[in-house]
């Protein structure tokens, strides 16, 4: 029984106090456009080691991951892309909420 019980504990103590948190990472995922912006944001994708693309039926969806180190370069892409209908974000590789309002905003905040 008091193994079970240590056991419990020892699993209730990682949960509340995780060893290794994830690295917090936004993934900026864009279609094909048609301006000079799409061209732009396109090759700047390109240099990141993160950026890959598939094909899909409007064109090509492109997808580059951006850590708080890489927040330059984020803010670039995100300039340029921010106004694209099909804009998605990702949160740590999953969709959240206010993602445009809370997220990109927060990872300003590593410029200053």
């Amino acid at each position: 029984m008091e193994e079970r019980s240590q056991e419990i504990k020892d699993k209730l103590e990682e949960i509340l106090y995780p060893k290794k948190t994830p690295e917090f990472k936004i993934t900026l995922i864009f279609r094909t456009h048609f301006s000079e912006k799409y061209k732009k944001a396109v090759e700047l994708a390109k240099k990141s080691p993160t950026y890959r693309e598939e094909e899909c039926a409007e064109g090509l969806k492109h997808y580059v991951t951006f850590t708080p180190e890489e927040v330059e370069e984020l803010f670039q892409l995100f300039n340029l892309v921010h106004d694209f209908e099909d804009l998605e974000i990702l949160i740590n590789h999953k969709k959240l909420p206010y993602a445009h309002q809370l997220w990109i905003p927060l990872m300003w905040f590593y410029r200053i």
